[in-house]
């Protein structure tokens, strides 16, 4: 084998390295990115319980500063009086689903574009072989 030759196949593996090296970082850049959705999903979920939390603690106060004023006014509670309050809290139940509802369906687009993420990392990894496994049998070829 001739200095020609060994400095062909030479740079045709330094070249398929390269090529292999890229398809490992483009892999690596989209599990990171399908790290932070998975983050983004916690995320979203942690602050729709909070927000729960929120709204039945202002619900309870809203309630007992209704009931409150109904006495004082001397309301008995019942009748209309009774029907008020249930529609109240009624009113308040349906926004807690519904902030329930919302961070789910934030939460699960997260997890989708995670999952996205590590189907596109898989097959950046695959295309890095393929491309430096090219590359090498290219080498060979012209030698």
């Amino acid at each position: 084998m001739g200095i020609a030759t060994a400095a062909v196949l030479a740079m045709g593996a330094i070249s398929a390295y390269g090529q292999f090296q890229e398809g490992q970082q483009r892999a690596d850049a989209e599990e990171y990115n399908a790290d932070i959705a998975r983050q983004q999903a916690g995320l979203v979920q942690s602050k729709a319980k909070l927000d729960v939390y929120r709204q039945r603690k202002e619900m309870a106060t809203f309630r007992g500063r209704q009931e409150a004023l109904y006495s004082k006014a001397g309301v008995v509670l019942s009748g209309s009086a009774l029907k008020v309050m249930q529609e109240s809290a009624a009113n308040a139940e349906f926004g807690i689903i519904m902030t329930e509802l919302n961070a789910q369906r934030e939460s699960s687009r997260y997890m989708s574009e995670a999952d996205r993420g590590m189907s596109k990392a898989k097959a950046e990894r695959t295309a890095g072989y393929v491309r430096a496994g090219t590359t090498l049998l290219s080498t060979a070829a012209s030698v």
